[in-house]
């Protein structure tokens, strides 16, 4: 399973390092899209890409339901 997706919400979404979401490693924004690379405990796994470290760089991590683009 791999389906782009977007944060439609007016805020800035959290991603997490685990399922639990004990862990937060970083934000998608409103507005920016995501690669959805599978599900696991009601959550998206999720491949974005990270505005620090230069261009090309992304980050994997958990994130609530999202939707589809």
């Amino acid at each position: 399973m791999k389906e782009i997706y977007q944060n439609s919400a007016s805020s800035a979404m959290p991603v997490y390092a685990d399922s639990r979401k004990l862990q937060q490693i970083g934000k998608l924004y409103a507005g920016s899209s995501c690669l959805c690379i599978g599900e696991q405990d009601d959550l998206a796994i999720i491949l974005y890409k990270v505005s620090v470290g230069g261009p090309g760089v992304f980050k994997v991590g958990f994130a609530d339901a999202l939707s589809p683009s």
